[in-house]
């Protein structure tokens, strides 16, 4: 099985190279910084493995990353997307369009154009993709976080319309929407004080945060031949945050 992960020195990027890592795997694993993945996987145990730093920020390097992919790989069984970028805001009313822009470069432009790739790879023999969403994007989110909301939404709609054009030549594709998980992305990224996670987890259905391995177990689910049926579906991993 030949698998591309997009964002796969995030927590639950690694994670999930831990549960593919075995022989019959070929997969490149894109990252904006390799030391992570690198480090953790020199010795892996796939039958091939090669890693692709490139910044997703353009739809050029969009096209170069996967033209270097399929350069190594020849053709694609599997994309997973796990990228995103947040522009830190105080609300919603500041943000301005040069950050708007970034958010929806990273979350939406570069991944559609990636998934365009893909989608005429897989026409041959099939195949499948799964993109991340966030479960805020439905419900709406924090006014600080505003621009990555909005551009993650996208993927949902991106996500049943390949399922609605791809279904004829066995093209499966589904979306996750995670809610709050712990990872560096609350802390490094949206720069949440142990005050706001310790609310954040009080909110929650279940009173705790995901772990990156639960999202990642379910991801590996949807690789699966379990889960050849299941195609155009939105799944909300949340712990029940919104209802």
């Amino acid at each position: 099985m030949k698998i591309l992960i997009l964002g796969a020195s995030s927590d639950i990027g690694l994670e999930l190279l831990g549960l593919l890592d075995k022989k019959g795997i070929e997969l490149g694993a894109h990252c904006f910084q390799n030391d992570r993945v690198f480090k953790k996987f020199q010795n892996s145990n796939f039958s091939k493995f090669k890693i692709f730093k490139k910044n997703l920020s353009s739809e050029i390097e969009a096209k170069r990353l996967f033209k270097s992919y399929i350069n190594w790989s020849k053709e694609i069984d599997v994309l997973v997307q796990l990228t995103g970028n947040v522009s830190k805001i105080k609300n919603w009313e500041t943000l301005d369009k040069q950050n708007l822009i970034k958010d929806i470069n990273l979350n939406f432009i570069s991944t559609f154009f990636i998934v365009q790739n893909v989608f005429k790879s897989m026409k041959k023999k099939g195949g499948k993709i799964i993109l991340t969403s966030t479960s805020s994007a439905i419900h709406g989110g924090g006014e600080d976080s505003f621009g990555y909301g909005l551009s993650k939404l996208n993927l949902q709609y991106l996500s049943k319309a390949i399922a609605r054009f791809g279904g004829k030549y066995n093209i499966i594709s589904n979306c996750i929407n995670p809610g709050y998980i712990d990872t560096k992305f609350h802390t490094k990224v949206m720069g949440r004080s142990k005050k706001d996670l310790k609310i954040r987890k009080s909110k929650n259905k279940l009173g705790r945060a995901g772990s990156p391995k639960e999202i990642a177990q379910f991801i590996n689910f949807l690789i699966s031949t379990k889960t050849n049926y299941y195609t155009g579906q939105d799944f909300n991993i949340d712990g029940g945050d919104w209802i």
